[in-house]
């Protein structure tokens, strides 16, 4: 028998195959699923969250940011400390855990009929990132003492100790949904950490350089736009090597291919964030 050459073995060889296969994903479409799905997240936190209670409180001019929104009506119920206030700033968190919550089922059902890969991993993404962002709010509160649920829990006694719970329960609930969609995330292929990194990065890049738009954007850059990117979707930080513990298979032979579909969507909704960012006022009936 002829001995193989380098060159062949290089070739022939299953794990060289399986050592080059993650570095073949398309970074440009999982950029763009990234970015579309934090944008999914981030207008349901605003739009379905925020928008809709002051709705339902009575509020018609709107005032809508690439990361907020808010009325220029001056209503009893918007006043700190008032119920209605306190149910406006929780509907953003409530909003983004029942938007993962109700597309749950469809991220399984695509998971089973192994539907586009594509279009799993955007599914997860809105999915997960969804659900943490809406825990992961409670934390940030908390801890710098600012944001929705320093609202909520404004005027209350003990204030101190309940920013310690908020961090507390917060950190618990983020731990689980790390592991509960880590299992998930296993059945994706490698190279997990690509999966993760590219659409965490290219959706915090692209918002905050939208957020730099809005007046006072310097300010709430810090206080909101870029603490809102980074922690909202750190589910995207941790989920790589717990996935991986967790994995009872070997990795699927799977490519994130060019998807023209994504890169188009990614570019109109970059247009859009970017036309909108200094606030666009409307109202409704």
């Amino acid at each position: 028998m002829t001995p193989l050459t380098p060159a062949q073995m290089t070739t022939s060889t299953p794990a060289a195959g399986n050592h080059a296969h993650p570095y073949r994903h398309s970074v440009p479409t999982l950029a763009a699923i990234g970015f579309l799905a934090y944008y999914v997240v981030v207008m349901c936190h605003e739009v379905l969250g925020h928008g809709v209670a002051f709705r339902m409180l009575g509020a018609h001019h709107f005032v809508l940011t690439s990361t907020s929104i808010d009325s220029s009506d001056m209503l009893a119920a918007f006043a700190p400390g008032r119920l209605g206030y306190r149910f406006i700033n929780a509907a953003g968190s409530l909003s983004t855990i029942l938007l993962g919550i109700l597309l749950y089922p469809l991220l399984i059902l695509a998971m089973r009929k192994r539907a586009n890969i594509t279009l799993r991993i955007f599914l997860w993404l809105v999915v997960a990132v969804g659900i943490f962002h809406g825990f992961c709010y409670i934390i940030y509160s908390g801890l710098a003492g600012v944001g929705d649920w320093k609202e909520v829990i404004a005027f209350w006694p003990h204030q101190t100790l309940l920013r310690v719970l908020e961090i507390v329960f917060g950190t618990l609930i983020c731990t689980g949904v790390v592991r509960f969609f880590a299992a998930l995330f296993s059945t994706f292929p490698e190279s997990l950490t690509r999966l993760a990194l590219v659409p965490y990065a290219a959706a915090t890049f692209i918002f905050c350089l939208a957020g730099l738009r809005i007046p006072n954007g310097r300010y709430l850059m810090l206080i909101s736009v870029l603490p809102a990117s980074l922690m909202g979707q750190a589910i995207l930080l941790f989920v790589a090597p717990v996935a991986r513990r967790l994995r009872k298979e070997s990795a699927p032979e799977e490519v994130v291919p060019i998807s023209p579909t994504a890169l188009f969507f990614a570019a109109l909704f970059i247009v859009i964030i970017f036309l909108t960012a200094p606030g666009v006022h409307f109202m409704m009936p």
